[in-house]
């Protein structure tokens, strides 16, 4: 059975459920987020009923009647039409509207389609709401977004799970930076921890770029990962889907770029990028590192894995994991329109919320009894 045989059964019998589609947020990948909800609300497949709710950069969150217009988000405070100040009930999947000096409920919440990017949305801030709340979502869930958020924590598991990743250090503020990266040799790349789209990234080939670098970094992120950059370098990324207990593999795409490193405006401004594939024992084991590295961080929704590969020593590396791609990684879905990729996200959403009601989560023991008593015994 193949992708796209299995999403024509990805619609929900035109049930009217309401999905919460969140972006924006309080991460230097606002804008970007913004553009990858525009791209999802005109796809957004029938079925559903939707609310879409703005993340501002301070961090409140809004409805308001034109969302959908990008434009507004040039002056939201002045473009956007009849705002109103969302937020969750914890403990119920309410979402409250502010009216006067008081919220009170105004949807039902059956899912959230996650399209924030970055800090407070992608490292499991947004997920341990969901969480809270008993709302689905669709990226991966909390430990799993923040471990793959977290380079390092991401790279260390890759280690240990004998994964090949570019050898690497961890610099945090006070350490000898001359003393922690001397196994690693030049030139180095320097990456704040917890941020994506290539912000605040560096490459160093001495000591005194280095310690700029590293400077620049902190400033985005208290823990700065170091590594080896890979020379001889091609760069490729692909994405995976888990649906109805099958893993989908998208295209693989090589990346070009015009410096030394993918950069921000290579990914998002660059008007010359086009989608190109390997050749095919290259593609072959890309595609089977994409499910090992889905599966081993126990992913779900679209996740989009990036590679380095060494072509004169033909030797590939897992670079990072993002769990909210940019555009939601549709386009490596070539064969697959974006309103049917949506759907299946949503629908395993709400599936794999239906199948987490189904565990226990009580537990009635004597305990309370038990230190009432020892309790009394004490007072006596």
């Amino acid at each position: 059975m193949t992708f796209t045989d299995v999403f024509v059964t990805a619609y929900l019998s035109n049930m009217k459920n309401k999905v919460l589609v969140l972006f924006g947020g309080q991460s230097v990948e606002h804008d970007i987020s913004i553009i990858t909800a525009n791209q999802v609300v005109k796809n957004l497949p029938e079925g559903f009923e939707y609310v879409l709710c703005y993340v501002d950069k301070s961090g409140v969150w809004w409805t308001a009647d034109n969302l959908s217009d990008i434009k507004i988000f040039h002056n939201f405070s002045k473009l956007a039409k009849n705002k109103r100040q969302v937020t969750f009930c914890l403990g119920q999947n309410v979402l409250l509207e502010k009216r006067g000096h008081r919220f009170v409920e105004k949807y039902k919440i059956l899912t959230l389609l996650n399209c924030c990017h970055g800090a407070v949305g992608e490292d499991g801030a947004v997920q341990g709401v969901c969480k809270c709340c008993g709302v689905g979502e669709s990226s991966p869930a909390l430990t799993s977004s923040a471990v793959c958020m977290d380079k390092a924590f991401f790279k260390f598991i890759l280690q240990a799970s004998k994964i090949p990743t570019p050898n690497f250090c961890v610099v945090k503020n006070g350490d000898d930076l001359e003393k922690t990266i001397k196994k690693l040799g030049w030139p180095l790349i320097v990456k704040p921890a917890n941020l994506g789209s290539s912000i605040g990234i560096s490459v160093c080939k001495n000591l005194a770029q280095l310690e700029k670098a590293v400077d620049l970094a902190f400033s985005f992120d208290s823990k700065v990962v170091v590594e080896k950059v890979v020379p001889n370098l091609r760069e490729f990324n692909c994405a995976c889907l888990r649906f109805k207990g099958k893993v989908f593999i998208s295209s693989v795409n090589e990346v070009t770029n015009k410096g030394e490193i993918y950069s921000f405006d290579d990914k998002y401004t660059s008007s010359s990028s086009k989608l190109s594939e390997p050749e095919k024992q290259l593609k072959n084991k890309i595609v089977s590192m994409t499910e090992k590295v889905y599966s081993l961080f126990d992913c779900k929704g679209i996740v989009r894995v990036d590679f380095l590969y060494d072509e004169k020593e033909k030797t590939l590396f897992v670079n990072e994991a993002n769990t909210i791609p940019g555009s939601l990684g549709f386009y490596l879905f070539k064969d697959v329109p974006f309103k049917e990729l949506l759907s299946c996200v949503i629908e395993e959403s709400v599936r794999q919320k239906e199948e987490e009601k189904k565990f226990v989560k009580n537990f009635d023991s004597d305990a309370i009894a038990i230190f009432e008593s020892a309790a009394e015994k004490m007072k006596k």
